[in-house]
């Protein structure tokens, strides 16, 4: 049976789950609870509100990322039974090849080297991360097209008896996050091994915005899938704000603010002079400052990013540092790039690794050294004159304050401008609905005319007044000085 709670912002989501987990936890029995998730920040909010709850986190409640539980519990030890491979440890590395040139690749070109990448992998019994989902459900669902054949059904259904052996049931968080293949391999789960309850928020859907909200309509009348009554409540996000996230939620789910805050909505011009003064202060405090993606003079570039060496290069650190413990010589190999690259070209950063940590020169580990610090110095160009969050990763955080830098997609989708039926709860709708749900008391828009310049600025301010919006008057210290006590 899967049970599935549809909650939206601030409905206190992870508390709620941790009281039926411990309403579900046993200390005499031996199966052990799962309460899965898909980001390791929500792992540790679930493991704090058990411990809050009970005191401590006992050894059969295991809080873990659904990546982990599938790997551990499903692929490493079942995918030489299903699937005649063995996998032993999972890779995050690039998929693609270092372009030559600036070349641009062809979709065909990125399947191929993606298929190459990914045999090279299994080769060497390791199991790339976008491969997961698929692997787990080839392993769990006895509908798969491989698990056709009487004999594979057999086998499902051993590791099925297995699994309901040590396993008591299964806390599905942020369910809305998952793909549809993660999302197919869950549901075999719940309806062939252990009952799971899933809790989500459709509307806060990002990376896979139909996945979830298609898997409900669809499932919502057969056996094994209970859909409860819609929880509409926010503990966190004040009414006035509500008014205008409830815009981007379907009808029956708008929702109704328990907070006894009454909320603020401003918008200020990046014109106004002590603007920089006010988006630092922001910045460099609890408030959320946020944009759509990199932008103008807003860079969302995650300062305490590492180099990712691929598997390759790591089997060679360790080979030719034998007298090394393996955990130092990588770590050792991660931070070094880290400190280097960038001081000379890239050419002259991959020799001197090499040289550094006694590997032989070969094209192969050359290449594959180039591709990881191209990945790097990608995701961390940064020219910008403010670094800020992507809204992306604001989900599942708070503050009092949240600054909503606008661009062009957020400013259509707030004032609803010239949307198509198609538009509606989409990756950008749900952003919007994201951004505006993380505060707790104000939340300040930010018209930047460099970012959001393709409608006249009176039209853009007269808009968001219409809202609910007002101006705050970034000259006026004392309008200033109020908003923050409040």
């Amino acid at each position: 049976m899967i049970e599935i709670q549809l909650a939206g912002a601030g409905a206190g989501k992870t508390y709620g789950m941790a009281e039926k987990i411990l309403q579900q936890f046993d200390p005499k029995s031996h199966k052990l609870i799962f309460a899965i998730t898909y980001t390791n920040k929500a792992t540790e909010n679930i493991a704090e509100a058990i411990i809050d709850q009970l005191g401590y986190l006992p050894e059969t409640i295991k809080v873990c990322t659904v990546h982990t539980f599938l790997l551990n519990e499903v692929i490493y030890p079942y995918s030489p039974v299903m699937l005649d491979q063995v996998y032993t440890t999972s890779s995050r590395c690039s998929l693609t090849f270092v372009s030559r040139d600036g070349e641009t690749k062809t979709r065909t070109q990125l399947q191929r080297e993606r298929g190459s990448i990914i045999a090279r992998l299994k080769a060497k019994q390791v199991v790339h991360v976008e491969e997961v989902y698929a692997v787990a459900r080839k392993i769990l669902d006895p509908n798969h097209s491989t698990n056709r054949p009487r004999a594979k059904k057999a086998k499902v259904a051993y590791i099925h008896d297995i699994l309901k052996s040590s396993i008591n049931k299964i806390f599905l968080d942020e369910a809305q996050d998952l793909d549809k293949t993660a999302i197919q391999a869950l549901d075999a789960v719940g309806k062939n091994v252990v009952d799971i309850y899933m809790v989500g928020d459709p509307k806060q859907a990002i990376k896979f915005p139909d996945a979830f909200r298609e898997y409900v309509a669809v499932n919502e009348n057969e056996d094994h899938v209970n859909v409860l009554p819609n929880n509409n409540e926010s503990r966190r996000v004040p009414q006035r704000i509500l008014n205008v996230s409830n815009l981007f939620c379907p009808a029956g789910q708008e929702q109704t603010s328990l907070s006894d805050v009454e909320g603020e909505l401003h918008y200020v011009l990046s014109t106004d002079q002590g603007y920089d003064e006010f988006l630092n202060s922001h910045i460099n405090s609890d408030s959320l400052v946020s944009i759509y993606r990199k932008e103008g003079n807003y860079s969302t570039k995650d300062s305490e990013s590492l180099p990712y060496l691929q598997p390759d290069i790591n089997e060679l650190l360790i080979q030719h540092n034998p007298k090394i413990d393996e955990d130092l010589v990588l770590g050792a190999a991660i931070h070094w790039l880290d400190e280097n690259i960038g001081t000379n070209t890239d050419n002259q950063v991959s020799s001197d690794f090499l040289t550094k940590f006694k590997i032989p020169y070969s094209g192969k580990s050359y290449a594959q050294l180039r591709s990881s610090i191209n990945d790097y110095k990608s995701a961390n160009a940064n020219s910008a004159q403010y670094h800020i969050s992507s809204i992306d990763r604001t989900k599942g955080l708070e503050a009092e304050s949240c600054v909503i830098i606008l661009n062009k997609a957020i400013y259509k989708f707030l004032v609803r401008d010239r949307l198509r039926a198609a538009d509606r709860h989409n990756t950008t709708w749900n952003k919007v609905y994201v951004a505006l749900t993380r505060s707790l008391s104000n939340v300040i828009l930010v018209v930047d005319e460099q970012v959001c310049n393709d409608r006249p600025l009176d039209e853009i301010t007269s808009k968001l007044e219409d809202l609910g919006f007002s101006r705050l008057n970034l000259n006026n210290g004392q309008e200033l000085q109020e908003l923050e006590e409040a």
